[in-house]
This record gives C-alpha cells, structure tokens and sequence, in this order.
C-alpha cells in the first residue's frame, strides 16, 4: 500500500502536488502613485479565489514611508490597480493591509495585523464610487485569498 502511495506522488503531475495557497497568488509587484504632496507606494498582491462575484482579491501593505494611510486614496488606488492588471476593481475585495512594519519602517512583519476589507460600486456616473468598509479577521484573509496569506 505505502509503495502505490509512493508511486501515485512521484506519477502525479506538479500542479496536483502543489497547495492550492500556491496557484492562488496571481500577481505581486510594488505600486507607486504620486500625490500632490509626495510620493507613495504599496506593495500589491492579487489572488484567485473561489467567489463568483469576485474572483480577485487585492492584498494592499501599506508602508511606513508615506506617513499617513492609504485608505484615504484607497478608490484612486483601486482605479489604478484595476487599469494596470486589466480587471474591474466592482469585480474584485480589497484588503488593505496594516502589520507593524506600516507604522515603523523596518519593523518586523509579526505582530498585530489591522485589515481592512474594501469593496466598490458603480455611481450611476459610471465612475467608480466611494469604498464600503469592513474590518476582518486573518481567518477571513485566509478565506479570501483561497488559504495564500496565512
């Protein structure tokens, strides 16, 4: 039994050996904007995951370096990061992301984490409307980005 167990892994094709967390992440890349009094960035992450209605999830880190929050700018950044990667922000949750190295720069990634998960409409202008604002847990993260941040 152990050996056609064995056999059954070695046989098996690479995507059925790899963790689902691993084919979720999409996309990773740092993302500048400028502002009229500086410039900013953040790192972006985009997952695959399994609701119909969204199908991407937007991971935001904030970083220490731009002083105040993001969330501020945060339809102006999801306009941007929908524009860049080619995809309806409306379609997609975006959680921006707080860990402690947002608030000191290079503090450790451990610690408390503040998520923030933002999902947008349409005004009937066709422009794309103010956030609507929900704090989640780090197991609803997990959920959301189909167990690739945990």
């Amino acid at each position: 039994m152990l050996r056609f167990l064995l056999a059954a892994l070695v046989l098996a094709p690479v995507p059925a050996l790899l963790a689902p967390a691993a084919l979720a992440q999409t996309h990773d890349q740092e993302l500048s904007w400028r502002t009229y009094s500086s410039e900013r960035s953040a790192r972006v992450r985009v997952f695959a995951c399994e609701d119909e209605r969204r199908p991407q999830t937007v991971v935001i880190d904030d970083r220490a370096s731009n002083g105040d929050a993001i969330t501020d700018e945060a339809v102006y950044i999801a306009d941007l990061v929908g524009r860049e990667l080619g995809f309806d922000p409306v379609a997609a949750t975006f959680v921006f992301r707080f860990a402690p190295s947002a608030f000191v720069a290079d503090a450790a990634e451990g610690g408390k984490t503040l998520l923030l998960r933002a999902t947008f409409g349409r005004a009937t202008s066709g422009a794309l409307g103010s956030a609507q604002w929900r704090v989640i847990s780090p197991d609803e993260l997990e959920r959301l980005t189909d167990r690739g941040m945990r």
